[in-house]
């Protein structure tokens, strides 16, 4: 449900649609574009995205619900002059997607497939009225009558419900690579690989809390 919430707190400038943020990097620099895995072993990742290998299946260790980071979600209304209330169809909206990481940190490019691979292994949601899709970009668009006191400004801030999940990726292959048919990525039993995926409403619109905020001008 989303919860409008009034506070007298100066919201920025209206930011564009972003996807959710990583933290810094914090993963080991090599040729291979799985991160934290030197040139002595199978850049899995890739392999997993280009079909390479006979399997790749995630395992999910753990996996919580949190809020992400408010984002302002509409323009800012001014009614700086004016002597009455002013009243304005106010026009909310923010989109974001999935992220991945390795240790939460390192960013890691996921194809369609290998998304779809990934959210088999995923644990389904046990609420009935929402649903998460990786790979997919979410939105949430809502139109708010609001009012702005003379001398004030007011704006909209939105901040989206996230699913983490934290788990392992089996990797097979047909023969051996690096000596090995079977590659487990970070490691067997690892929560080192993260998955960041917004959760979305059973008709598709993004899921969160919508905030209300004015400030003088």
């Amino acid at each position: 449900m989303n919860v409008l919430k009034r506070s007298r707190a100066r919201a920025a400038l209206l930011a564009p649609a972003a996807t959710l943020m990583l933290l810094a990097s914090a993963g080991t620099a090599s040729a291979n574009s799985s991160p934290g895995w030197g040139d002595d072993k199978p850049d899995v990742l890739s392999d997993c995205n280009q079909g390479n290998a006979d399997l790749c299946q995630y395992h999910e260790i753990n996996a919580w619900t949190s809020y992400g980071d408010w984002h302002e979600s509409s323009n800012v209304f001014s009614n700086c002059s004016g002597t009455d209330n002013a009243t304005f169809q106010i026009a909310s909206a923010y989109a974001t997607n999935t992220s991945y990481s390795y240790q939460q940190s390192t960013s890691v490019e996921v194809s369609a497939g290998f998304s779809d691979t990934i959210e088999l292994g995923m644990k389904a949601s046990t609420e009935t009225s929402e649903t998460w899709t990786l790979g997919d970009t979410r939105t949430n668009t809502q139109t708010v009558t609001s009012t702005v006191r003379p001398g004030y400004k007011g704006g909209y801030s939105f901040r989206p419900l996230v699913r983490h999940s934290q788990g392992w990726i089996e990797v097979h292959y047909g023969k051996r690579v690096d000596g090995h048919y079977y590659w487990y990525y970070p490691g067997q039993g690892s929560d080192g690989f993260r998955i960041d995926t917004p959760v979305a409403w059973s008709d598709g619109s993004l899921k969160g809390e919508l905030k209300w905020e004015t400030w003088k001008c």
